[in-house]
């Protein structure tokens, strides 16, 4: 695996476990793929809202 794919894993990982000691780290729950989404701006609040993302994980979970 190279550098990027690395730092791109470690990442989703920390992601994972925000908030929940016994997440492993293999999976996002829907609060840390939103704070995922609004820490990388990918929420804007106009043409992508929180409800977006919500919707967007509940169909691919």
């Amino acid at each position: 695996m190279n550098a990027d794919m690395e730092r791109l894993l470690e990442a989703f990982r920390k992601f994972a476990v925000h908030g929940d000691t016994k997440a492993t780290g293999k999976e996002l729950n829907g609060k840390n793929w939103a704070k995922l989404c609004k820490d990388c701006k990918i929420i804007d609040g106009k043409n992508i809202t929180g409800t977006d993302v919500d919707i967007v994980f509940s169909k691919v979970k």
